[in-house]
């Protein structure tokens, strides 16, 4: 198969297509979507899906690769657009945790070969965490975030977040994970530290919403 590069402008629409379908098709419904589903949600033949993408794993792993360089370039749009970069910091966390991706990333751990792994999943972590690096360092300098934290830490964070809570109502889902966003950002902020959520989310608060919601 051609690389992307060098495609034709309409196979590269198509191809573009299919991989923003297959996303929003897997964050909706997760490991059990079919190759045949995403093509009739795209609008395309079987054939043209074939075509780019031989099997699965091959459309999972670019669908992967598509959200690594969607986050990057969060990174960098927040770093250009912030004036602090402890503004830039929040916004990219903030940002990442609004992906939705817990189901995308069942998708992938479902996947025999292990699509994760593959050489441009690695190296666009490897510039992921480069792009973080450079707003981590700045944020440092400017005193804002806490000398005990550095990249990694704020990319596991990251990871924490975007796997969301399992059998939780979506409006309740989103509201635990801005909630987390909040908390773990005042975690890491340098004092002063920024308000926390308004009012504590005690346990049976929570019961309670879950057993209304169901």
């Amino acid at each position: 198969m051609p690389e992307t590069g060098h495609l034709r402008a309409d196979a590269r629409r198509n191809r573009e297509l299919i991989i923003d379908t297959a996303r929003t098709v897997f964050a909706e419904q997760g490991p059990g979507v079919t190759m045949d589903e995403v093509a009739r949600q795209a609008g395309v033949g079987a054939g043209t899906l074939y075509r780019h993408f031989p099997d699965r794993d091959s459309l999972v792993r670019a669908v992967l690769v598509d959200t690594i360089e969607r986050m990057i370039a969060l990174a960098g749009t927040a770093r250009e657009e912030e004036t602090w970069a402890w503004d830039a910091l929040s916004r990219f966390v903030h940002d990442c945790a609004g992906l939705r991706l817990d189901l995308l990333i069942s998708v992938a751990d479902s996947q025999p070969h292990g699509a994760d792994a593959a050489p441009e999943i690695n190296d666009g972590r490897i510039r992921l965490l480069q792009a973080l690096d450079r707003i981590v360092s700045a944020a440092h300098d400017e005193g804002a975030l806490r000398s005990d934290v550095g990249a990694g830490d704020v990319m596991g964070v990251v990871g924490l977040l975007i796997r969301g809570l399992p059998a939780l109502p979506r409006d309740l889902g989103d509201e635990l994970r801005e909630r987390a966003v909040r908390l773990l950002l005042a975690g890491m902020r340098a004092h002063p530290a920024p308000v926390p959520p308004e009012k504590a989310l005690t346990a049976e608060e929570l019961s309670r919403r879950i057993s209304e919601a169901h």
